[in-house]
């Protein structure tokens, strides 16, 4: 930089893709634009695909959150088999809840996996607490 230029403070340029009139600039002709890296980044790429959002994959979440609770499947962070039972009875409840209040609203399948992942977690619950033996 010159010093004159220095003397002038900054510049400001407009990369808006229209003018005041709303018509297409023309791309700058100065060089190419400049190109960013992929914000989603190749960590994500190698991530499973995120599963669609509805009832059942909610549903689902909920059974997976009590199972690694209860020590069934290791902790996705820790690889770890770790037991939370009171954690576990809260998502118990949760579950318990959301099936009084959707009652008659659900259609048939969302009304049967509820009802299995409930008395499914119900029982390993009550085994993990002694009190029934499976």
């Amino acid at each position: 930089m010159t010093k004159e230029q220095e003397e002038q403070g900054f510049r400001v340029t407009d990369k808006r893709g229209f003018s005041e009139e709303g018509e297409p600039r023309n791309p700058d002709v100065s060089g190419k634009p400049e190109e960013k890296p992929d914000q989603t980044g190749s960590s994500q790429q190698q991530a499973s695909p995120r599963p669609p959002i509805d009832f059942p994959s909610y549903i689902l979440s909920y059974y997976t959150q009590g199972l690694v609770l209860l020590g069934e499947v290791p902790n996705p962070y820790t690889n770890k088999k770790e037991e939370d039972v009171e954690a576990a009875r809260h998502t118990i409840d949760i579950l318990s809840m959301l099936e009084e209040k959707t009652k008659g609203n659900l259609g048939q399948e969302e009304q049967q996996l509820l009802e299995s992942v409930l008395y499914e977690l119900r029982m390993k619950y009550m085994a993990k607490t002694n009190r029934i033996k499976i």
